[in-house]
């Protein structure tokens, strides 16, 4: 399972933070984006070509960054589910503390079941990709998860 509760944790997907200090108000915050961190926010605001400003750093030769944006705090979430998805993770589970968990296809069904019920009381809402459907396996009522191939 991978996890997201900070923006530093958004590093790893392109997202890389640089200050709070850019933005006027002290409300949104200053990040740098590789090409997969731009992929996450077109996915995430449903924009076909994300038009960013200039980088402020220039990354490495390997990954290099392609732009900066600001983002409001609030944000954190919703790009984070995006990132975890954009990732691979067929599920992404929120916290009732803002915390995020994306489940991994190598993970084991069981396992994620025994993390669910131990966790049901922290977690808030489920998301998942468009990869996976929640059926009526035996129609009485319970749901089930198949995964697309």
């Amino acid at each position: 399972m991978k996890t997201i509760n900070s923006w530093d944790d958004l590093s790893h997907y392109g997202i890389v933070p640089l200050t709070g200090e850019a933005c006027g108000l002290m409300y949104r915050i200053l990040f740098d984006v590789t090409a997969r961190g731009k992929k996450v926010l077109e996915k995430a605001f449903d924009v076909s070509e994300l038009r960013l400003r200039e980088s402020w750093n220039r990354g490495t030769d390997d990954d290099p960054h392609v732009g900066s944006i600001m983002l409001a705090r609030e944000v954190l979430p919703f790009v984070a589910i995006f990132a975890l998805l954009e990732d691979g993770c067929p599920e992404v589970l929120l916290t009732k503390e803002g915390g995020l968990i994306g489940t991994e296809r190598r993970d084991s069904a069981e396992d994620v079941e025994r993390f669910k019920q131990f966790h049901a009381a922290d977690l808030d809402v489920r998301f998942a990709s468009s990869q996976t459907v929640m059926v009526d396996l035996d129609r009485k009522g319970e749901f089930g998860v198949l995964k697309a191939s």
